[in-house]
C-alpha cells in the first residue's frame, strides 16, 4: 500500500487530508510537530510527504532540510502546504528541494 506522511499541527486540516488520501488508497500517517514528523518519516519512509511550514518545535523548512540529509528520505517528494509564502520563503523551499506541482 502506498504510504503518505502528513506533518501538520492543525488537527482539522490533518484529519481532512487524512480522510481524502485514505479514500484514495493511501496508508496515512500524521505527525503534529516537526520533531514527530522527522521521527515518523525515519520509522516508516513514506512515498510522499505533505508538510506545513508553521509547525511547533521545529519549523517546516528545518524539517525539510533535515529530511534531505538522510539518504532514505532525500528523494521522497515533499509538498509544502502553507499560507506563509513570501518570495524569500519560496526561494528557501526550492533550495531545500521542495516539490512543485500536484499529486497524480
Amino acid at each position: 500500500m502506498r504510504r503518505i506522511l502528513i506533518i501538520e499541527d492543525n488537527h482539522l486540516l490533518a484529519n481532512t487530508y487524512r480522510a481524502a488520501f485514505a479514500q484514495a488508497g493511501y496508508k496515512v500517517d500524521v505527525a503534529g510537530d516537526g520533531h514527530a514528523g522527522i521521527a515518523a518519516a525515519l520509522a516508516a519512509p513514506p512515498e510522499i510527504i505533505l508538510l506545513d511550514l508553521m509547525l511547533p518545535k521545529l519549523s517546516g523548512l528545518e524539517v525539510l532540510r533535515r529530511l534531505r540529509t538522510d539518504t532514505r528520505l532525500a528523494l521522497v517528494p515533499v509538498l509544502v502546504l502553507s499560507n506563509a509564502y513570501t518570495a524569500q520563503r519560496m526561494q528557501e523551499l526550492w533550495e531545500a528541494r521542495a516539490k512543485q506541482g500536484l499529486l497524480k
